[in-house]
């Protein structure tokens, strides 16, 4: 019996110490796991504090004039083209390894310093594309979320699909983002039907016109830069999609969309990047790189006037001929371009050239018109 009663007892303590040891490794393998996550997780969408955005003073000083244009408008502006830096540094990676320079949203190039900056050019709200990747969709997300939070009313937020196909968000998932974050958004895009695995892309194909139809529903703007071999599919989603506000841009080759207008009345226009050779000008002269800044600059500083000139020429008469449709932007993408000095450049260029358009047309290019589509 009393052999017995031993055995019984050594069975029940292997019993407990197996169901300790269980635990702890549990414990072990639970912890290993949660750190592992937690690590994907900040990896995905730039580090674990990345959507926190807290409200701080603007001491960035305005922009002062350097250059005497006798014409020069003063008022308000909207900036309706800015690709915004990216909270995801897995995102930011993917893009650069495909070629194409997406800044994080961090350090100099914080959400509350680059409204400041925006301020200081007297800006009153800015259209802003988040790059929203099925595999950070939540980041895009958040960071639009805590900076309406914070600075309600200041950027008009857009996801835009990354130029990457394999990363797109399908039709079904902006539906889910858009029904559960009702009124964050306000537009769809940039659509580059022109770079990355977007060439050869129609702007009619299938799942573009699931979009569309999201888009009457909540009331967004349609963002696209076609190419010029695209005019059949453009014409066609302007027709059949008259309840749709699209919203076109694409430099100096794609003046076809502005015979559009007198037929079709729900698109409108921005005129950026190309204005201010943001991205380069004539001879081959590019700036797509970080040490860009002073090249750039030294270039505009040289170049104002005649660029100016060229600039008026170019789109004056356009704009005149139909005031309600177009809108100013600057197509700010990469780090230098929301250095302080080159967006004084840009306020700049952009204030001599609206000066220069007829009295009457000057606030709807300047601002009212990028408002309208807002309403």
């Amino acid at each position: 019996m009393g052999q017995i009663v031993k055995i019984v007892a050594i069975l029940i303590f292997i019993l407990v110490f197996i169901l300790v040891a269980y635990t702890i490794t549990v414990k072990i393998f639970n912890g290993v796991t949660e750190n592992i996550t937690n690590d994907i997780v900040n990896n995905l969408t730039g580090g674990s504090d990345s959507s926190k955005i807290e409200k701080k003073p603007c001491t960035t000083a305005k922009h002062k004039r350097e250059f005497k244009s006798e014409a020069y408008y003063s008022g308000p502006l909207i900036d309706s083209h800015v690709h915004f830096p990216t909270s995801s540094k897995i995102v930011s990676s993917v893009a650069g390894k495909n070629g194409l320079e997406l800044p994080v949203l961090e350090g100099n190039l914080s959400a509350d310093k680059l409204i400041c900056i925006f301020e200081s050019e007297g800006i009153l709200k800015t259209f802003v594309f988040h790059i929203t990747s099925k595999f950070a969709e939540g980041s895009a997300v958040s960071t639009a979320k805590e900076i309406e939070k914070n600075y309600p009313g200041k950027l008009v937020h857009f996801i835009m699909p990354p130029p990457v196909l394999s990363l797109n968000i399908d039709p079904s998932g902006i539906g889910s983002i858009l029904n559960g974050n009702k009124g964050l958004f306000k537009g769809f895009g940039e659509l580059a039907l022109y770079m990355g695995g977007y060439e050869g892309t129609k702007p009619n194909d299938s799942n573009f016109k699931e979009i569309y139809k999201m888009a009457k529903e909540h009331n967004l703007i349609v963002m696209i830069h076609p190419e010029d071999n695209l005019k059949t599919g453009i014409e066609e989603i302007l027709k059949d999609n008259p309840d749709v506000t699209f919203f076109f841009h694409g430099g100096r080759n794609q003046e076809w969309i502005i015979g559009l207008m007198d037929q079709y009345k729900n698109f409108y226009y921005s005129i950026d990047g190309d204005l201010v050779s943001l991205y380069g000008a004539g001879g081959g002269l590019q700036f797509k790189n970080n040490t860009a800044k002073e090249e750039y600059l030294n270039y505009m500083k040289k170049s104002f006037n005649a660029n100016l000139e060229e600039a008026v020429s170019r789109w004056k008469k356009r704009i005149e001929a139909h005031p309600d449709r177009f809108t100013w932007g600057s197509d700010r993408w990469y780090s230098w371009h929301f250095d302080p000095e080159v967006g004084g450049m840009l306020e700049e260029f952009g204030r001599s050239f609206i000066g220069r358009l007829s009295p009457g047309v000057q606030e709807n290019f300047a601002y009212k018109n990028a408002e309208k589509m807002l309403q």
